[in-house]
């Protein structure tokens, strides 16, 4: 073939056009490519609620965390350094329906560092230091009666045996719970006792000022609180200067008080049993187990349930609560020590909380209240009218009786009187006509029996407590033997 100018011409032509089609097709392929990934971010990002890349999987909905549960310290129950008004606390309860046990102990107060074990009874001193050794651990205490020991993790962080490190109490109690030989390892609960306001404005103790006469019976009463000032209580005129006891918190023999909590519970309890009495036949037992600032933890509470009845205590009176999970409680650490209490005829009486839930199926609910144990009075507080009081727990049938618990006029740390409510003042008067009760009958199997069964029925506690109604003490007193 020959080639001249013009075939040359055309032939070039034809190049130039191939050229330029295979660059359109090129492009139009990395306009396709950059599309599809384009969609393909878009889809991840659409997945993404908060479009930060985060899938947020986890059916929460929110970035709330479960703040609202009410992590300002106001853990059911009633001191004098607060006059917060729990009638809001935890109504509207969590929507997402969350069971796992971790995040609902986010809402439980724990100790940073200390925590409880029950080891295997066959366990060797040996392999007790190893495991201490091995969790970074001290034993502080150990009690034979329920096989409980109290052990401290010694400094946060640290490094386990398999280069794991180990950062807060959360991440120890999950170690400790894949150690052999360990059958149990538990939360050190905290508490604080509080002080609510009451629902209504009314005044009405002067109707239960005046209970009845004690009997001949030795009564002990054993008051687990932030323990007694005994000088304010003389001061109002009340001789409270004779009773036992015992500091957990500073570990020594002088339970003083530098809350006021437990001053008020004493001088009310004592208030009511001596009117224009000599109470010789009642013994007071202070055990303090809550700090200055009202804070508490069972591992003090535990050993000083435990002192108080081997000493012969017959009364307990709890006038705060824990806040746990709502479950099988068998085996947990402090209803080892209420079993004990039990086993040797001590009978409790205990604030079913001042958070305004459910005692019987909230998640979260008061302790040690809402244990299962015959030998405890679970008590809610009423206001004048006898309705339940807005910041008070309930529960057909974890929580026994109903009493007044609204502005009931107590003793302070400067001796000067202050109207309080709760249902620690509650169970304070409820602790005052046991202890009549005991000091009239032998036996303590009637009392709880009799209190029940006299109740005043009222529209407002259907349901809300066992008794459906308020406390008749006059009735109770006189109906003891046909409980036996």
């Amino acid at each position: 073939m020959k080639f001249n100018k013009t075939t040359a011409m055309k032939l070039m032509k034809t190049i130039l056009f191939m050229l330029l089609i295979g660059l359109a097709l090129g492009y139009t392929m990395s306009c396709s490519d950059d599309l599809e990934d384009e969609i393909i971010e878009d889809e991840l990002t659409q997945g993404d609620d908060n479009g930060d890349g985060n899938d947020d999987d986890d059916g929460g909905g929110d970035d709330d965390n479960g703040d609202d549960n009410d992590d300002d310290g106001n853990n059911d129950d009633d001191g004098n350094n607060d006059d917060d008004n729990d009638d809001d606390n935890d109504d509207d309860e969590d929507d997402d329906e969350d069971d796992d046990d971790y995040d609902d102990y986010d809402e439980i107060d724990r100790h940073p560092s200390l925590y409880l074990v029950r080891l295997d009874p066959s366990v060797t001193e040996e392999e007790i230091a190893d495991l201490l050794e091995d969790l970074n651990s001290e034993e502080i205490w150990h009690r034979e009666e329920i096989n409980l020991r109290l052990w401290n993790t010694t400094a946060f962080p640290y490094t386990d045996a398999q280069s794991q490190q180990i950062t807060n109490i959360d991440e120890q109690i999950a170690r400790a719970r894949t150690r052999a030989r360990l059958n149990d390892v538990a939360f050190n609960l905290g508490s604080s006792v509080r002080s609510p306001m009451a629902s209504q404005n009314q005044f009405c103790f002067n109707n239960v000022n005046s209970l009845a006469s004690l009997g001949s019976n030795q009564v002990k009463i054993s008051i687990f609180d932030s323990g007694i000032d005994e000088n304010a209580l003389l001061a109002a005129g009340y001789a409270l200067d004779g009773y036992s006891g015992y500091d957990y918190v500073e570990d020594d023999g002088d339970p003083n008080d530098e809350n006021g909590h437990g001053t008020q519970i004493a001088g009310l309890i004592y208030s009511l049993l001596a009117q224009g009495q000599e109470l010789d036949n009642i013994e007071f037992d202070i055990r303090k187990t809550h700090d200055g600032q009202g804070v508490g933890f069972i591992s003090d509470l535990i050993p000083a349930i435990l002192d108080a009845v081997n000493e012969g205590a017959q009364i307990l009176n709890f006038s705060f609560s824990y806040r746990d999970i709502n479950g099988d409680t068998q085996d947990r650490p402090l209803r080892l020590a209420i079993d004990y209490a039990e086993a040797n005829g001590a009978l409790m009486i205990a604030s079913a909380g001042n958070t305004n839930v459910n005692n019987d199926t909230d998640n979260i609910v008061a302790f040690p209240a809402s244990y299962p144990n015959a030998n405890i009075i679970s008590v809610a507080s009423t206001s004048c009218d006898n309705n339940l009081s807005g910041f008070s727990n309930f529960g057909r049938n974890s929580v026994d009786l109903a009493f007044l618990g609204e502005n009931i006029p107590t003793v302070g740390l400067n001796g000067n009187e202050a109207d309080k409510s709760g249902t620690s003042y509650t169970s304070a008067i409820v602790t005052a006509m046991v202890a009549i009760m005991a000091s009239q009958e032998g036996s303590m199997d009637g009392i709880k029996c009799s209190l029940m069964q006299t109740s005043v029925y009222f529209d407002g506690l259907k349901d809300r407590v066992a008794s459906q109604g308020t406390i008749d003490f006059t009735s109770a007193l006189s109906n003891m033997d046909s409980c036996n």
